[in-house]
């Protein structure tokens, strides 16, 4: 949904919609729906493989066309994606999981890189403030280095002597780069707040990467609930959420039951990674999906009323 909201920003050329959208739409739900309702089916798989591809596609399409070279690694990153499904579906189901995440990883630091300190210092820049977030440069250019090759020698090398050290690396330069994004500055604002907390996650999937491969003191699960629900999963529904205000025409402005809904996702995520720790995790996992479960129904209660609404005239978004 992002992508195919932000590669028109990118390329100047207009987006997909109408019918060809609501069948990639219906593409995705098929696949999800298969893999539910009949998973060992021998049409599962090749149903459940085809979206990322088509998705490719589409984005390619309009980048190529556009000649906008700066975003050929999205296409990449996508297609990445689609080949950890395929090995996931089709060979091995751990090496899938495993370059699926990796893949992930590497997408979460570019785009939420972008994004983040971009919509910060929007926010910022009305508002007066002069403590803006840095703008990109070699701290910037390091971390994403660092992390792209996290994820490569992830994939290749598991949790492996090489993966833990460059993973550790590149924890390190996240950190540098969020801190540098002047997130203090930001408190107020709830959906600009809980996006600096989804980068966080990286910083805690990578450092979690860098304990499990070079010692015993945090596990793969671990690595997976950080990047899962930490990471991917808070990124999302912040996104989602700005989405649906954008297109609404409301302002892009969090409200109290935000800061209720954000903070019940990431004691969520916490609790998953805790519980790693514990000596019976049963109980805190428990906790945890209650509380996911708590953040997604008070999702659908902010969003739903505003997507069914009409849409309000335009106005600037923060």
């Amino acid at each position: 949904g992002f992508l195919l909201t932000a590669v028109p920003n990118w390329t100047g050329r207009p987006g997909i919609k109408g019918a060809p959208l609501a069948g990639l739409f219906a593409l995705w739900l098929a696949g999800r729906a298969v893999m539910f309702l009949a998973p060992d089916a021998a049409y599962a798989a090749p149903i459940a493989a085809t979206f990322l591809p088509v998705l490719a596609l589409v984005v390619a399409r309009d980048i190529i066309a556009a000649g906008n070279r700066r975003n050929l690694v999205v296409i990449g990153l996508i297609a990445a994606l689609s080949a950890a499904e395929l090995a996931m579906l089709f060979i091995d189901v751990g090496q899938g999981v495993t370059a699926g995440f990796a893949a992930a990883l590497v997408l979460m630091a570019l785009i939420g890189g972008r994004i983040t300190p971009a919509f910060s210092r929007n926010w910022l820049k009305r508002r007066g403030n002069r403590a803006l977030p840095a703008p990109f440069g070699l701290v910037d250019r390091l971390a994403l280095g660092t992390t792209a090759v996290t994820g490569l020698t992830w994939t290749a090398l598991g949790e492996s002597t090489p993966t833990g050290a460059i993973a550790g690396l590149a924890a390190l330069l996240l950190l540098v780069r969020l801190a540098r994004w002047q997130a203090w500055q930001v408190r107020g604002e709830v959906l600009l707040l809980a996006q600096h907390a989804a980068y966080l996650w990286l910083v805690i999937g990578a450092g979690l990467l860098a304990l499990a491969s070079l010692s015993d003191l945090a596990s793969l699960s671990q690595v997976r609930h950080a990047l899962g629900a930490g990471a991917v999963g808070s990124m999302t529904v912040i996104v989602m959420l700005r989405a649906t205000l954008g297109h609404a025409g409301r302002p892009i402005e969090g409200t109290r039951l935000d800061w209720l809904l954000f903070g019940a996702l990431h004691l969520g995520a916490i609790l998953r990674v805790v519980a790693g720790w514990t000596g019976e995790a049963t109980g805190l996992i428990v906790t945890a999906g209650s509380l996911w479960a708590f953040a997604m129904v008070l999702f659908l209660f902010t969003a739903l009323p505003v997507a069914l609404a009409p849409r309000k005239p335009d106005r600037a978004a923060p």
